[in-house]
């Protein structure tokens, strides 16, 4: 059971330095352009827990669930002031 925890957080942790390695690429050579998310996110998105990403960025682990927070209240805010954005076809 040891050996099979033990790879599962490194295949946790390899698929966040791909996730990383790869946002990087596409940013650098203007492929794609990826959706605009801190390292934070990107490592929980990539499979890794609060814990594990504030041991990687040196941080606590409070810091980590702040700055997730903190992220989706303003991507909240950014999409509830794109829906009361007035549209150009009004008053036409």
């Amino acid at each position: 059971m040891g050996d099979e925890t033990t790879l599962k957080k490194i295949d946790a942790k390899l698929g966040a330095l791909l996730a990383i390695a790869l946002d990087q690429h596409l940013r650098e050579t203007g492929v794609a352009r990826p959706k605009s998310r801190s390292i934070d996110r990107l490592l929980t998105d990539a499979g890794l827990t609060a814990r594990e990403i504030a041991a990687l960025l040196g941080k606590t682990e409070r810091a980590v669930h702040l700055a997730l927070q903190s992220e989706r209240k303003a991507k909240g805010a950014r999409q509830k002031a794109r829906t009361e954005e007035p549209s150009s076809d009004e008053g036409v």
